[in-house]
């Protein structure tokens, strides 16, 4: 039940954001409200479980994409810099700033896992400098470029001019970060 829960959850998120309640969700699952608090106290903790596998996921794919031969290190830094789990990635943007507005202590964990968990991508970064594959850069540079271009992404006032997608939008930055704006070869 409780994986249904949490499936549930996801499509609410998908259909209303954060705003649908415990009652849509019973709704939804034909199960009364006592039932989905029988496996987590509050809607913050759905949530939170939520959050919490979103970043296990992430972890877990890192490692594959790092494990994985066939890919160079470009694509293996591109790869884990875009990755989001499935049943996120054709998920509006706006969501990110309505789990700030509305779950802030998510959004708080969620957000120093991005800005913190950095070591697989600069190792990658750092093999691709000394084998010649990527320029010298200032790594740390090249961290706050790609956070400030995400969490600029997530600014309302950009989101109301521009729709995206989460998988779209992070490919677009990836793609400018890694390979510019030139049409050169």
């Amino acid at each position: 039940m409780k994986e249904r829960i949490i499936s549930e959850t996801i499509h609410q998120i998908q259909q209303k954001g954060f705003k649908f309640t415990i009652s849509d969700l019973a709704r939804q699952l034909a199960v009364s409200k006592g039932t989905i608090y029988e496996h987590f106290s509050s809607k913050d903790e759905l949530i939170a479980e939520i959050i919490n596998r979103i970043i296990f996921q992430i972890t877990e794919k890192g490692k594959q994409i790092i494990e994985n031969e066939e890919l160079d290190l470009l694509e293996k830094i591109k790869q884990i810099l875009i990755y989001i789990p499935e049943e996120f990635e054709l998920m509006d943007v706006r969501l990110l700033s309505d789990l700030k507005r509305y779950h802030y202590d998510q959004w708080i964990k969620l957000d120093q896992f991005l800005n913190e968990e950095w070591s697989m991508v600069l190792l990658l970064m750092e093999k691709g400098i000394e084998d010649g594959t990527i320029k010298r850069i200032h790594l740390p540079l090249f961290v706050e470029l790609y956070l400030g271009a995400i969490n600029q992404i997530y600014n309302p006032k950009f989101l109301v001019k521009h729709q995206f997608s989460m998988g779209e939008m992070l490919q677009s930055i990836m793609e400018i970060l890694l390979h510019g704006i030139s049409n050169k070869k």
